[in-house]
């Protein structure tokens, strides 16, 4: 691994974790203490990173939204984005939805370096992944929403996109469906679902009996769940459990 590709995975890293000590570090990237003690030095010198006593901080902004959303069950999320990287290859299209854990799930794929082409209405996602150079992004436009940091369209121009795998986020799922709080942003994700090849739809346990004002759609037996725990849900295509962290 070369050092500016090392850099930037401790950059991503940090911002994840928001402290991490050198040797934890040096684990994750399988190199040496002395190799992270040399980036974070230089990292430093950059203005890109705080080091500490034994380790460094992020210096990514503060976002309190952000904050708030990933504050929630972080280990069932994270566990979740761990698990729905391992259904992209390397060449793929895929659509990435707005939320906590699909930015995560975003997060997985810059740690694991999969190479593929992303479509994102999250200026989120549009953020994580704006310098890394082997992931070309496209943006789907529509009304921005200043709560989710996303856009949204009604009608969105898909078709120009051969999207294969969307990775969606949700409000929460019964038996019957999947739910978000507003009309528009459901008829969006309906669009993106029935246009994708394969759907895989990220939702931790918690969501579970969370109906929302708005059904996004019902369950039609072609999507993939990836939650924390085995449901009996008859009309999922197939429900993933993502293991322990």
């Amino acid at each position: 691994m070369f050092a500016e590709e090392r850099r930037r995975r401790i950059i991503k890293l940090l911002e994840m974790n928001g402290s991490m000590g050198v040797k934890e570090i040096a684990r994750e990237l399988g190199v040496s203490p002395s190799t992270v003690r040399n980036d974070l030095r230089h990292l430093e010198s950059q203005g890109l990173i705080y080091r500490t006593h034994g380790g460094a901080m992020s210096k990514q902004r503060f976002d309190p939204l952000y904050q708030k959303r990933t504050s929630l069950f972080p280990e069932l999320k994270r566990a979740i984005a761990k698990k729905a990287v391992e259904f992209v290859r390397e060449g793929d299209v895929i659509f990435v939805d707005s939320g906590s854990t699909t930015l995560m799930f975003v997060e997985e794929l810059t740690i694991q370096r999969i190479e593929c082409i992303v479509v994102t209405n999250s200026l989120y996602v549009l953020n994580t992944l704006s310098d890394v150079q082997y992931i070309p992004v496209y943006v789907m436009g529509g009304e921005f929403k200043k709560r989710t940091m996303n856009f949204i369209d009604p009608e969105p121009d898909i078709g120009r996109f051969m999207i294969m795998k969307a990775f969606m986020g949700i409000s929460g799922f019964d038996d019957r469906g999947c739910y978000v709080s507003e009309l528009f942003e459901a008829q969006f994700k309906r669009k993106i679902m029935d246009h994708a090849r394969e759907v895989y739809v990220l939702a931790d346990k918690t969501k579970y009996g969370k109906t929302s004002a708005i059904l996004i759609r019902e369950w039609k037996g072609d999507e993939i769940l990836i939650t924390n725990e085995k449901l009996d849900l008859k009309n999922v295509g197939e429900v993933v459990v993502a293991g322990k962290l």
